[in-house]
């Protein structure tokens, strides 16, 4: 008897921590959307409740004023090309690391890992120093590139746990009917790590739509600019527009949550496949 006492104790406990912690991440949320339907003046004066008149307006004003539509297309296009040149990439490296053995291969790995290690603010002056030479300042193509250079490393170690936990007897018999390395690779081994793939997708293409320090260093002209520079324009030098920059946030944030939603079921499976070995 007092053992189910403590068990059920034990699962009431556990159920309000997770109450807790579920209430801290989706307030701000929910502020966020109360926020963004009031204006400036009921903001200040009812920051925390629901709003008591809804300005739909705030939304119509966030994209004309910040001249979101083409923002977007820009994050689009940078987020989408830049993972269209890091996945291959990544997905090369990281199966040669996993299943090839040759002198010096961890230490090539540990010399990739490195990338995660060095936080982005620090490599952000000599990179801007590097595309300043080479001509790709105020350039979407130059983002891309060193978006696409900066997501190798976390999408290798991603892929290359992936690739461990897959058991090798597959590529062995492929390899024995004949099948070549590279079509072994493309044909059996690929089409195995969507999971995987798609974890890529979500970290790096979450990092690559966010980043907001070498945008704003690299682009200058307003019509190349991405979405975080975008939302910097209703930070004013004494005020914050908070109803319209919180409206902003809401447009650019639903399509995150919605591909999220989409994607939630090959994110979660990536995870733990690459958990199983690494």
């Amino acid at each position: 008897m007092r053992k189910g006492v403590k068990t059920t104790i034990t699962y009431i406990a556990w159920y309000l921590i997770l109450i807790f912690f579920f209430i801290l991440c989706v307030e701000p949320v929910v502020w966020m959307v109360f926020g963004s339907f009031k204006d400036r003046a009921e903001f200040y004066a009812n920051i925390w409740g629901p709003p008591k008149v809804y300005h739909f307006e705030n939304y119509v004003k966030a994209w004309n004023n910040a001249g979101l539509g083409r923002k977007i297309l820009n994050s689009i296009f940078v987020t989408f090309f830049a993972l269209l040149i890091s996945i291959p990439v990544n997905s090369c490296a990281a199966y040669v690391l996993a299943r090839m053995r040759f002198k010096y291969a961890k230490l090539i790995y540990f010399y990739l890992l490195t990338g995660i290690m060095i936080p982005s603010g620090i490599m952000a002056i000599p990179t801007f120093s590097v595309a300043l030479r080479i001509n790709l300042v105020n350039s979407l193509f130059g983002l891309v590139l060193i978006f696409a250079a900066q997501s190798i490393a976390m999408g290798m170690f991603i892929m290359r746990s992936f690739f461990i936990s897959l058991p090798k007897g597959l590529e062995e018999a492929a390899l024995i009917d004949g099948c070549t390395r590279f079509k072994c690779f493309t044909h059996i081994i690929l089409p195995l790590t969507k999971p995987g793939i798609m974890t890529q997708v979500i970290f790096s293409g979450l990092t690559i739509w966010n980043e907001y320090l070498l945008s704003s260093i690299m682009i200058r002209s307003e019509n190349l600019q991405t979405i975080p520079l975008g939302l910097a324009s209703f930070v004013g030098k004494y005020t914050v527009n908070y109803p319209e920059l919180f409206a902003a946030l809401v447009i650019v944030t639903v399509p995150v949550i919605i591909i999220y939603i989409l994607a939630q079921k090959s994110f979660i499976e990536g995870l733990s496949a690459g958990a199983i070995k690494g």
